[in-house]
């Protein structure tokens, strides 16, 4: 691996970016984001921009571009805290295009991330490898790190759908007669549901996080806010169908999103349960009446992505029911950042 000459590295904005360096960032990731198979690529320049513009400030996001000496962008690294997550924690993520790969930018990039990170007082960096590209696998094991967690990614065709099993989960009569309801939000929760929206986040860390180790991410009221208003700007679009228990409390839900530019594909976020209250088909109910929804009202849909972990037996369960099929896996590593420095200088 050679050290590249003609590629300088320098700092840049991301919720500060000036719209130069934000479309130099852009220009690197559409094409990375591609060769990932991400469900938010190609993401239109203005929606990119108003993402970073909005970004919620629970986050304290640093960047770097890599240019050429023309000023070409060739390589991207990021790295940013979490100040509702585990205090110990920066996530990282690095992108260098595919013909500038081997000469020593990845390496250059994850330096910068390093020493940021020490600067921090944090100890442990987390990121994500994606099979479809093994060049980012081979240099996390360069690096000694772990593999912390596996995730998969699954696709379903409405066409293969058997809507009558659907119709058969949305009835719910178990559910029903205990007195459990499903309440739709469609886009930003309003300001008397962000308890609801609060409550339904903290239910999904109750997800298997394998040998992950990190803390929960624990949101309050004004997160939410802040997200919902990043979504907006971003043009995306959600709709939550939230479980509510007899007593009317938010017991789950699920939720998906609409990226904009690509109406053919809905990608399934968030979908849990609070442990009181499973095995009463309360996740099959929330997601049949969406799945429901979603064909009457968005007769353009052809497509349902969504991401799991492959230990997440339960809802790999009602997935593979439904007919989801993987279609890519994305590796969760994680390593001690004065261990990863150290490789490095070896």
């Amino acid at each position: 691996m050679s050290a590249s000459v003609d590629v300088r590295l320098h700092r840049v904005g991301f919720r500060a970016g000036t719209d130069a360096e934000l479309r130099a960032l852009h220009a690197v990731e559409v094409p990375i984001q591609a060769e990932r198979g991400s469900d938010r690529m190609p993401q239109p320049v203005a929606s990119y921009i108003a993402l970073a513009r909005n970004l919620p400030s629970q986050f304290d996001d640093r960047a770097w571009l890599a240019e050429t000496l023309d000023g070409t962008p060739v390589a991207a690294g990021y790295c940013w805290s979490n100040a509702a997550g585990d205090p110990q924690v920066m996530e990282c993520d690095l992108l260098v295009r595919s013909d500038r790969r081997r000469e020593g930018i990845g390496s250059r990039l994850f330096a910068e991330i390093c020493d940021e990170t020490n600067k921090g007082g944090r100890s442990m960096l987390t990121w994500s490898t994606f099979d479809v590209v093994p060049a980012g696998a081979a240099f996390s094991r360069r690096l000694g790190a772990t593999v912390a967690r596996v995730n998969r990614t699954s696709e379903l065709r409405l066409a293969d759908v058997d809507w009558s099993m659907i119709g058969d989960w949305a009835k719910a009569g178990r559910a029903q007669e205990r007195g459990y309801r499903l309440e739709m939000i469609d886009g930003p929760f309003p300001e008397h549901l962000r308890a609801d929206a609060v409550t339904f986040h903290h239910i999904m860390q109750t997800a298997p996080r394998d040998d992950l180790d990190v803390g929960d991410v624990l949101l309050d009221a004004d997160h939410i806010a802040e997200l919902d208003h990043a979504l907006l700007e971003a043009g995306r679009m959600r709709w939550t169908a939230l479980v509510r228990s007899s007593t009317g409390a938010c017991v789950g839900g699920t939720e998906v999103t609409f990226e904009p530019g690509e109406p053919s594909v809905v990608l399934q976020q968030n979908t849990g349960i609070d442990p009181v209250h499973r095995g009463l088909g309360l996740a099959k109910w929330a997601k049949a009446a969406m799945l429901e929804r979603i064909r009457h009202e968005r007769p353009q849909v052809e497509r349902i992505r969504t991401d799991n972990a492959f230990s997440n037996v339960p809802m790999l369960a009602i997935n593979d029911v439904l007919g989801f099929k993987v279609i890519r896996a994305r590796t969760e590593w994680q390593s001690n950042v004065n261990d990863a420095r150290r490789s490095l200088s070896r």
